[in-house]
């Protein structure tokens, strides 16, 4: 299946533990005001990795630092 366990898909019940919700929609609502990236799958339910959950893009966003773009120009003295 898979090399590392971050990789590794959620099942639909960890989803259903994770988000608290039966409902396919409530559970796309939870994870997309958690700002974790999923995809939905044909029957409308949530997919998403370990990786995803547990790192989630709102947050490697916050600590990459994207908020600021422009150099340190200070630093070149």
């Amino acid at each position: 299946m898979s090399d590392s366990p971050e990789n590794d898909i959620i099942s639909d019940a960890d989803i259903e533990t994770l988000t608290g919700y039966k409902n396919p929609s409530k559970q796309c609502r939870s994870l997309r005001d958690a700002g974790i990236f999923f995809i939905t799958r044909r029957d409308g339910r949530p997919r998403t990795t370990w990786e995803h959950f547990n790192n989630p893009l709102s947050q490697r966003q916050k600590i990459i630092g994207c908020g600021n773009p422009e150099p340190n120009f200070g630093a070149l003295d």
